[in-house]
């Protein structure tokens, strides 16, 4: 049981994270208008970067989190702090990864 809701909440931080990111970058792009974000007009951005956050979690709850864990020795209260900052960073890297496959896909 507490399996699940270790990784339940590593979800849920991690999605948090990504939408800490994405909150971030359209307050910085728009004009100075008290900060709000209008989430009715960019609804398919939204629902994309919802998309990415979600894929990013699952991933980082598989691949990432527990070799760290073990690896640096962490308590597993840890964990969601870990993936709070995959999430964030994570989002963080995508349009750069994107870039790249676009790219590589160009060539041929």
């Amino acid at each position: 049981m507490t399996y699940l809701l270790e990784h339940t909440l590593c979800i849920i931080a991690s999605i948090i994270g990504g939408l800490c990111n994405y909150n971030t970058q359209k307050v910085k792009g728009k004009k100075s208008r008290g900060g709000h974000i209008n989430w009715l007009v960019d609804r398919k951005q939204a629902r994309q970067e919802l998309f990415y956050n979600i894929c990013i979690a699952l991933a980082s709850i598989v691949f990432l989190i527990p070799p760290l864990v073990i690896t640096f020795n962490l308590h597993t209260s840890f964990e969601p702090a870990l993936a709070f900052f995959i999430g964030y960073s994570g989002m963080r890297l995508i349009p750069m990864v994107l870039d790249k496959i676009k790219k590589a896909l160009n060539k041929f």
